[in-house]
């Protein structure tokens, strides 16, 4: 692996794994009583950009590299259901995630000037779901990785 093949990844991976964690603390947020719209816009729009750049890493590194050098070695070991279950499922789900985190932070900015309690749950409970989607897909990657 090249050193910008192995930067890639480590993107991909450190990306994903803070916008998860920013997810969690927006949620912790917007179950406050009374939230602070501002800071939750704020780092909403940070997960945004996170998760949308740990997509395109890994859109890189698995047209560059891991098709051709990682999954073969995968499906070939002890445990090929790791790829084809936990890393199909990861990829599909992936999908949906950069564009869940910006129906969030569009909803934040929204509340910003219109605070809503109806608007506020159903974001947050939009951020659950964005969170164990994360989640899942960051246990499938693990999983994957742990199975060469």
């Amino acid at each position: 692996m090249t050193t910008t093949l192995a930067v890639m990844l480590s993107i991909h991976v450190i990306g994903g794994v803070i916008a998860i964690g920013i997810h969690n603390v927006v949620l912790m947020h917007l179950l406050k009583k009374t939230p602070d719209y501002v800071f939750i816009s704020r780092i909403a729009w940070s997960a945004v950009a996170l998760f949308f750049l740990s997509w395109a890493t890994s859109a890189y590194y698995y047209v560059t590299y891991y098709g051709t050098a990682v999954k073969p070695r995968i499906i070939a070991g002890a445990a090929p259901f790791a790829h084809t279950f936990f890393m199909e499922t990861k990829e599909h789900i992936f999908l949906v995630l950069p564009f869940v985190a910006l129906s969030i932070a569009l909803c934040a900015s929204y509340l910003r000037t219109n605070p809503d309690d109806a608007l506020r749950k159903s974001t947050a409970f939009l951020t659950f779901v964005a969170l164990g989607i994360g989640v899942a897909t960051a246990v499938s990657g693990m999983l994957v990785s742990g199975s060469i």
